[in-house]
């Protein structure tokens, strides 16, 4: 499985544009995210899983001064911008480019203490989850967490109605009051972005309960979801120290 021939720089560019209005509290998921991680008291790697442009590891570089962050991420766009806008981190900063869904980057020189993602396991299916979950609980140093922030299916009927109406009108309060206008909504639409009104097959989001027992069946503990809204949520877990 790849994702490489799904994902086009187009997409990219129209994220790095609209991202601040096409996700609903972007700031809260990445404090919430910055929140779950132990603060490390020594050097450490951490990895941010299809970085985009680089705010969540931006994020992870201000609220962890001895973290070392590599951002990855299949989109050369996105990975320029990334440089471009974090380098003022010096080395503390690096880019990887690479498939989500390959399993030649999941071998580290180094055990990170903490992997992110946001917006992107979702482009996975069920089995590119749970092996992804097996994966990174390996990869892991003890005690680190994964930590993700990502679309998720509702249950049923009522709750996917909810998430898309709820989307829709966090993207129209945040286009208001970013733009004063409408045009970030009307591109929301345009772009036919929300999988929850215009499902495709790049979109392949799972139900927060069963990722919840795949991250306890790969291993981790203190598995909890964290923060949800409109779809949207931020989960993860815990490789115990011992």
């Amino acid at each position: 499985m790849t994702l490489q021939q799904d994902w086009h720089e187009q997409d990219s560019s129209e994220f790095i544009e609209l991202g601040e209005y096409f996700v609903p509290e972007r700031q809260t998921q990445m404090n919430v995210v910055t929140a779950m991680i132990p603060p490390p008291d020594s050097p450490v790697e951490m990895l941010d899983l299809c970085c985009g442009q680089g705010k969540l590891s931006a994020a992870l570089l201000a609220a962890f001064p001895t973290a070392t962050v590599t951002g990855l991420d299949l989109s050369p766009a996105m990975l320029d911008t990334a440089r471009r806008d974090l380098a003022g981190h010096g080395d503390r900063f690096r880019t990887e480019r690479f498939d989500l869904a390959a399993h030649d980057w999941r071998k580290r020189p180094v055990a990170p203490a903490a992997v992110v993602s946001s917006l992107a396991v979702h482009h996975l299916d069920a089995d590119g989850k749970r092996a992804l979950y097996r994966d990174v609980h390996t990869m892991l140093r003890p005690g680190g967490v994964l930590v993700i922030a990502d679309l998720v299916q509702p249950a049923g009927p009522r709750g996917v109605a909810l998430a898309r109406a709820m989307w829709n009108d966090a993207v129209r309060e945040q286009s208001l009051a970013g733009t004063g206008g409408l045009q970030a909504y009307d591109k929301f639409h345009a772009l036919e972005w929300s999988c929850y009104e215009y499902p495709d097959e790049l979109d392949k989001p799972s139900p927060v309960l069963d990722q919840l027992g795949w991250l306890r069946e790969a291993g981790f503990t203190e598995v909890d979801l964290y923060w949800m809204k409109a779809g949207h949520a931020v989960f993860g877990g815990v490789k115990p120290a011992a």
